[in-house]
């Protein structure tokens, strides 16, 4: 332990896991480590080392995991994997304790009680698969198969949704796109014909100048981001944060812009207007590649920096030396498309346009310093007979989202909820707890309560696990094999999750739950394979690298297949109707909406209100780990933060006990406040994923508040389909007595 006077082991301990991402943005020094490991000659000595993947976050960094018999004694980051360059973040760290942890679900359950009491008796596996398959069989003949539909995320994720398709059912979503990162991949691919790869392709190693909106890179610990963008600050290149409160990285901006909610488009066009007035656009680019560019200089005239200074409550001044700075490094520029981006409907897929329109101008997009092009690998399919054809989906039914490349949630969901554009009767819920990563948790349950089946697959007992009809134990990440990471990068590489340890319970791997499942629904031809080692070999056949050997490296890294930039000679057809970069969207005016990015300012919130912001811990994923026993013990609980101005407004003062309200008589808490400057007035902010009401997670139910209780408001974006969630305005006000803890 170091020798530092006053300081618990566990304050010790606490300091070091916040800075394993948070403070590798703060530091300046040219060792910015994440969680280390100290050693001591009495130390156990691990019998072996095995390599895989880590599943805490989609980051899916490469991990080496030390282990004596059936203990994990350490992970740390595989050196060779280009996510994870050697570390892992605090969270990644404490990855094993899920293994041990008590409150994992053992063993397959069915409902015994009402649906959303949690009562449970323990079954066998087949009796599981038979009751499930039973209720599956009876939907499709009673509504079709498209009357199921997987809610999913994670690496297990596809492999069901193989099954499910197989069945008959063309309605699988993730969280990810109508959640996340939906709207801007819409916008980007209106705009360059490409979606964006995840992790996202940004040049951090060769950039000049990095501008990011409301992305709080440390405290969402996206671990080689995190590290390149540090090692970027380190080697001179400049940083501006357009974000309403003060986040670890804002904190480190050379220009911070703190901006009104919803007001980020306005300075967006405001730089357009600069680049096209002061006649700063790469021109090359530009001429080659683009089209609509006398209508984006018509459209952009009337907005000027002070302008949007007016829009966004910043200094005009401010907006002018952001850009000052991007002159300087153009190209290599990198302007942020952000993940979770999901914030207030259609303004969101105008902001993602305005982004991807600014990196073009600037000669950023596949250009050094900017959006590099990432090249893919490559590896077979498993063999299996043809999928049936399949029905619409429930948004293509309902004549929905003209641009949505994927299903969403929330077209299930309300298909469940009303019947239309056709009943949705089953669900499979596959590694997502969708009480808390969908809004309006009423009208989560009002469609579970619509189903006739409800199945849960998942690790631990969150709440969507306590509305289950059958509850099917996973093995944690640790535990099993997945299917093949297929690293998209300047470097391709294929990584494989394999067991480390075996599980204490009878738990299984989604990949076996698929194949026994599928046997019962009738689908099993699509499983034709004894072990998942046969499975993955198949795939591998002709990679260049077997089994066996990614076992042993856990990484084959693989040449590229494009080269990362375009050339300037290069005569590339991008994948637009016009064959260019679309400045000016004819897809977008043919359906109705704008063609060229607009600002529609956010209503204030009414007096005496807040409008609730959310964001990261780079202790905590989402939340699936507050009950992770060590981060727990780091990070049990959140906080509110409130401008000092509103603070006293209200009579409250720091670290007082508070409630948070919305206007349909939701509440959370009791939470402590934080009276902080580093926050807009009209706002209020707290951490996801905490203010769990499972008591099956005896460590993080009750603690904290939860946003998710309180997000009712959302907006639909008609154009992809996503959901705004921060539409939604609070009020806080002191805890009384009977709720304090």
């Amino acid at each position: 332990m170091p020798d530092t006077p006053n300081l618990s082991r566990r304050g010790w301990l606490g300091g070091v896991a916040a800075t394993a991402a948070a403070g590798a943005t703060l530091t300046s020094s040219s060792e910015a480590q994440a969680f280390s490991l100290l050693r001591s000659p009495e130390a156990v000595v691990a019998d072996r080392v095995v390599p895989s993947y880590c599943e805490l976050c989609f980051w899916n960094c490469g991990l080496l995991a030390e282990v004596k018999g059936n203990r994990i004694l350490s992970l740390r980051g595989h050196p060779d994997y280009p996510n994870a360059q050697g570390r892992l973040c605090g969270r990644g760290n404490a990855g094993a304790a899920s293994v041990i942890d008590r409150d994992r679900l053992k063993y397959p359950m069915v409902r015994v009680g009402a649906r959303g009491e949690g009562r449970f008796e323990r079954v066998g596996w087949k009796t599981a698969y038979r009751t499930i398959a039973q209720g599956f069989q009876r939907i499709k003949a009673e509504h079709g198969a498209q009357a199921l539909a997987l809610l999913y995320h994670g690496r297990g994720g596809p492999l069901i949704r193989r099954m499910l398709v197989a069945f008959g059912s063309p309605n699988y979503a993730a969280p990810s796109y109508a959640q996340c990162k939906g709207s801007r991949d819409v916008a980007y691919k209106l705009t360059f014909g490409e979606k964006l790869t995840s992790p996202e392709p940004l040049d951090l190693d060769e950039t000049r100048c990095m501008v990011l909106f409301g992305s709080h890179l440390g405290e969402n610990a996206h671990n080689s981001q995190v590290q390149e963008l540090v090692r970027a600050r380190r080697r001179g290149a400049s940083l501006v944060v357009l974000d309403p409160r003060m986040s670890t990285v804002a904190s480190r901006a050379d220009v911070w812009l703190p901006v009104r909610p919803g007001s980020d488009t306005a300075v967006l066009l405001a730089w357009i207007h600069l680049l096209l007035r002061e006649k700063a656009w790469n021109a090359a680019f530009v001429d080659k590649h683009t089209v609509g560019f006398e209508k984006l200089e018509r459209h952009v005239q009337p907005f000027t920096p002070e302008w949007a200074a007016a829009q966004a409550g910043v200094p005009a001044a401010d907006i002018l030396r952001a850009f000052d700075l991007m002159r300087k490094a153009m190209p290599a520029v990198l302007i942020h498309p952000g993940r979770h981006v999901t914030w207030y409907g259609e303004p969101d897929i105008q902001r993602g346009r305005a982004q991807a329109i600014l990196t073009a101008l600037l000669g950023a997009f596949w250009a050094p310093g900017g959006i590099f092009r990432p090249s893919s690998p490559t590896v077979k399919e498993f063999p299996g007979p043809d999928f049936p054809d399949l029905p619409k989906s429930v948004d293509e039914a309902a004549g929905k989202y003209p641009f949505a490349p994927e299903v969403t949630t929330t077209g299930i969901r309300e298909a469940t909820r009303t019947g239309k554009p056709y009943p949705v009767k089953g669900w499979f819920v596959h590694g997502t707890n969708l009480i808390q990563s969908m809004p309006n948790v009423g009208e989560t349950i009002e469609a579970i309560r619509n189903l006739d089946m409800l199945v849960v697959c998942d690790v631990m007992p969150t709440e969507i696990v306590q509305w289950a009809d059958v509850v099917l134990p996973e093995d944690t990440y640790l535990e099993r094999y997945d299917d093949l990471q297929l690293g998209a990068g300047k470097k391709p590489y294929i990584g494989i999750r394999q067991p480390v340890v075996t599980s204490p319970h009878d738990t299984r791997p989604a990949w076996r739950i698929a194949k026994e499942l599928s046997q019962e629904l009738g689908v099993g031809d699509q499983f034709a394979f004894e072990t998942f080692e046969e499975y993955l070999s198949a795939r591998l056949e002709g990679s260049g690298v077997t089994l066996a050997e990614l076992k042993k490296k856990g990484v084959h890294q693989l040449e590229p297949t494009q080269p990362a930039y375009l050339r300037p000679d290069e005569d590339f057809h991008w994948h637009t109707p016009t064959g260019k970069v679309e400045l000016f969207s004819q897809q977008l005016a043919d359906k109705g909406f704008s063609p060229l990015p607009t600002h529609t300012p956010i209503p204030e919130p009414p007096a005496g209100a807040f409008r609730l912001l959310y964001g990261r811990s780079p202790l905590h994923s989402f939340g699936r780990t507050q009950n992770n026993p060590i981060l727990h013990d780091l990070d049990s609980t959140n906080v509110v933060w409130m401008h000092p101005a509103a603070a006293s407004k209200l009579g409250l003062e720091h670290g007082v006990s508070v409630m948070v309200t919305n206007d349909k008589g939701d509440a959370t808490g009791p939470v402590s406040l934080l009276v902080t400057e580093r926050i807009a007035p009209e706002c209020v902010y707290m951490v996801h994923g905490f203010g769990h009401r499972s008591k099956g997670l005896s460590r993080a139910n009750g603690q904290g508040a939860s946003d998710s209780d309180l997000v009712r408001d959302y907006a639909l974006d008609p154009i992809g389909g996503t959901t705004g969630m921060r539409t939604q305005t609070v009020r806080v006000r002191a805890a009384q007595r009977q709720e304090r803890r």
